[in-house]
């Protein structure tokens, strides 16, 4: 019999934004791929952990993220700050649905529902040494539970 895995709040954001109209799995990872070529039409999205909660008698998760949209125009000097931009509204903007969304897993042994889902301030650009490329920042918080998969 294989190990149980776990759903974690990093598959479980990756896969919640994958459901995001416009986005896929190929553009959203805990790190950024090295081959830009990847991902420099569609831009990319990375999430980690920046802090949160856990309900210590069931298993409820407030996870805040830290979620990143990258972008950028190979060739040229010029980051795509609005395409970056773009990523980050279309997550904030997919925070406003109101019904709980189900995100099936398949790199875990459970899937999960997110109940809610908010942005915490702004995204707002973020500086520092990034070359060419125009990234977003924003804190993300869910709360989400997991659920047993259905067995055939």
């Amino acid at each position: 019999m294989p190990p149980f895995l776990f759903a974690s709040d990093e598959l479980v954001t990756r896969a919640w934004i994958a459901q995001i109209s416009g986005f896929t799995t190929g553009m959203v990872g805990e790190r950024l791929p090295r081959d830009v070529s990847t991902w420099s039409g569609s831009g990319f999205v990375t999430v980690a952990v920046a802090g949160g909660d856990t309900v210590p008698e069931f298993r409820f998760e407030s996870p805040v993220m830290d979620v990143r949209t990258w972008a950028t125009s190979p060739g040229t000097d010029e980051p795509p700050w609005n395409q970056a931009r773009n990523l980050a509204l279309a997550i904030q903007a997919a925070t406003y649905r109101l019904e709980p969304w189900f995100v099936p897993l398949d790199a875990a042994s459970e899937n999960a529902v997110v109940k809610t889902a908010y942005v915490l301030g702004k995204p707002r650009r973020a500086y520092g040494d990034f070359g060419d490329f125009a990234v977003y920042a924003m804190n993300l918080a869910l709360h989400w539970v997991p659920v047993a998969k259905s067995t055939p």
